[in-house]
């Protein structure tokens, strides 16, 4: 027997057995997609952004503990910069200790302080042997330096480059 067709209100001679998607429902599923991946994008962005921050507040506080070692132990203390390894060591009395970079995070350029590979170290006054600065970047391109200011050895993360630059 066919089937019947149902003829109420404002559906005349639709048949709601036909399998599909309407266009309609189509463009109401894209305009969901998109807009929760409106609502994500910035979240993305904004997670490697954290982890550029976190990543130099890390060596600002890294360096400032060298300093302070240098200073409480009597003994020279230093950091060295592996620029293609995505780490840098800390050298404590008596104490070696890699840290890398966090995923999405890099060297954006050779560390500009002096020796191979790049490094600074403070004596027992904390000063350092050099002033210099670190840049980590993003795969996006966003910076920030991490300055060691000559001869005080004052530690302090900037979203520009330094004036001598």
């Amino acid at each position: 027997m066919p089937r019947k067709l149902w003829t109420g209100s404002g559906h005349s001679g639709h048949n709601w057995n036909q399998k599909g998607f309407t266009l309609l429902e189509l463009l109401a599923a894209l305009a969901i997609v998109s807009l929760c991946a409106a609502v994500l994008w910035p979240n993305i962005q904004v997670h490697d952004r954290l982890k550029l921050e976190t990543a130099a507040r890390g060596l600002a506080d890294d360096l400032r503990l060298i300093r302070q070692a240098a200073i409480t132990g009597g003994e020279f203390c230093r950091i060295e910069f592996y620029r293609y390894s995505h780490y840098y060591e800390l050298r404590l009395p008596g104490e070696k200790r890699n840290v890398y970079l966090p995923e999405g995070v890099d060297f954006g350029s050779v560390p500009s302080f002096k020796g191979d590979p790049p490094n600074v170290h403070f004596n027992t006054l904390g000063h350092p042997s050099g002033g210099g600065t670190v840049t980590l970047k993003t795969k996006k391109g966003d910076r920030l330096y991490v300055i060691v200011t000559p001869v005080t050895g004052r530690v302090r993360i900037s979203k520009e480059p330094p004036q001598h630059w």
